[in-house]
């Protein structure tokens, strides 16, 4: 099984199972949180004009 990411081998079980090594799952997290602060930001805007 390779990393989703960047295509390396992957060897551990947890990463096996989630698809990504251990540097690239943190990326990986860290973009998901910065999609769920734009995200938010969206909704915030959509509340105020519809008020």
């Amino acid at each position: 099984m390779q990393c989703t990411t960047c295509g390396r081998k992957l060897k551990d079980k947890k990463s096996i199972d989630c698809g990504y090594g251990p540097v690239c799952y943190e990326k990986h997290l860290r973009a998901l949180e910065e999609l769920e602060k734009i995200q938010v930001m969206i909704d915030e805007v959509i509340e105020r004009d519809a008020v």
